[in-house]
Protein backbone atom coordinates (compact mmCIF):
# COMPACT_ATOMS: atom_id res chain seq x y z
CA UNK A 1 0.00 0.00 0.00
CA UNK A 2 1.24 3.29 -1.11
CA UNK A 3 2.31 5.43 2.17
CA UNK A 4 -0.15 7.95 3.19
CA UNK A 5 2.14 11.20 3.13
CA UNK A 6 2.27 14.65 1.63
CA UNK A 7 5.56 14.22 0.55
CA UNK A 8 5.87 13.54 -3.40
CA UNK A 9 7.66 10.17 -4.27
CA UNK A 10 9.49 10.07 -7.56
CA UNK A 11 10.23 6.85 -9.08
CA UNK A 12 13.59 7.42 -11.60
CA UNK A 13 13.84 5.17 -14.89
CA UNK A 14 16.61 3.50 -16.85
CA UNK A 15 16.40 6.26 -19.63
CA UNK A 16 15.97 9.49 -17.34
CA UNK A 17 12.63 9.71 -16.87
CA UNK A 18 10.14 9.63 -13.89
CA UNK A 19 7.09 9.60 -12.12
CA UNK A 20 6.00 11.97 -9.66
CA UNK A 21 3.23 10.87 -7.14
CA UNK A 22 1.28 13.27 -5.06
CA UNK A 23 -1.32 13.09 -2.62
CA UNK A 24 -4.22 15.63 -3.38
CA UNK A 25 -6.59 15.15 -0.65
CA UNK A 26 -8.19 11.72 -1.43
CA UNK A 27 -6.91 11.47 -4.35
CA UNK A 28 -3.64 10.93 -6.17
CA UNK A 29 -1.26 12.73 -9.09
CA UNK A 30 0.75 10.69 -10.63
CA UNK A 31 2.81 13.18 -13.17
CA UNK A 32 5.18 11.53 -15.77
CA UNK A 33 8.38 13.45 -17.02
CA UNK A 34 10.57 12.49 -19.81
CA UNK A 35 14.31 12.76 -20.02
CA UNK A 36 14.18 16.75 -20.20
CA UNK A 37 12.06 17.37 -17.60
CA UNK A 38 9.43 18.08 -20.08
CA UNK A 39 5.91 16.66 -18.30
CA UNK A 40 4.57 13.94 -20.73
CA UNK A 41 1.18 12.54 -18.64
CA UNK A 42 -0.96 13.47 -15.81
CA UNK A 43 -3.18 11.10 -14.01
CA UNK A 44 -5.16 11.42 -11.14
CA UNK A 45 -6.44 8.03 -8.82
CA UNK A 46 -7.91 6.95 -5.97
CA UNK A 47 -5.97 5.30 -3.09
CA UNK A 48 -7.59 1.44 -4.51
CA UNK A 49 -6.17 2.18 -8.08
CA UNK A 50 -2.78 3.57 -6.65
CA UNK A 51 -2.23 0.34 -4.50
CA UNK A 52 -3.21 -1.79 -7.08
CA UNK A 53 -0.59 0.02 -9.08
CA UNK A 54 1.88 -0.76 -6.78
CA UNK A 55 1.29 -4.25 -6.05
CA UNK A 56 1.58 -4.78 -10.08
CA UNK A 57 4.99 -2.79 -9.90
CA UNK A 58 6.27 -5.34 -7.03
CA UNK A 59 10.00 -4.76 -5.73
CA UNK A 60 10.27 -2.64 -8.61
CA UNK A 61 8.12 -0.09 -7.17
CA UNK A 62 10.70 -0.08 -4.29
CA UNK A 63 13.97 0.68 -5.92
CA UNK A 64 15.32 3.17 -8.23
CA UNK A 65 15.87 1.17 -11.67
CA UNK A 66 17.86 4.44 -13.18
CA UNK A 67 20.57 3.76 -10.77
CA UNK A 68 20.43 -0.19 -11.09
CA UNK A 69 20.48 0.37 -15.20
CA UNK A 70 23.48 2.22 -15.19
CA UNK A 71 25.09 0.47 -12.64
CA UNK A 72 24.39 -2.60 -15.09
CA UNK A 73 25.90 -0.96 -17.97
CA UNK A 74 23.10 0.82 -19.07
CA UNK A 75 23.89 4.32 -21.29
CA UNK A 76 21.97 7.01 -22.51
CA UNK A 77 24.88 9.41 -23.89
CA UNK A 78 24.19 12.38 -21.06
CA UNK A 79 26.49 11.08 -18.66
CA UNK A 80 29.35 13.30 -17.60
CA UNK A 81 32.13 13.48 -20.06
Amino acid sequence: MMRRTTTPTTIHTADGSSVTIRRRGIVYDLETKNALGQTISTVEMGQADLDRLYREMGDDANSDSHDRAYAAGYRDGREAA
